[in-house]
């Protein structure tokens, strides 16, 4: 295993302009719209064929 001293990274850190910086912390303080779509609950198109067949 290797050690601390052993494993060097170099992370390259972003500069960004403050102006895009100021725009998403705006939108990350701001209260999240809720998100009422389900797809998981709206019917795919072969399950309704499938009724429509009288298969399902």
């Amino acid at each position: 295993m290797l050690s601390a001293e052993e494993v060097t990274v170099e992370v390259p850190k972003l500069h960004l302009p403050p102006d895009l910086l100021a725009e998403v912390a705006r939108r990350n303080n701001g209260r999240r719209q809720p998100d009422f779509r389900v797809e998981g609950l709206r019917p795919s198109l072969f399950e309704r064929l499938a009724r429509m067949l009288g298969l399902g």
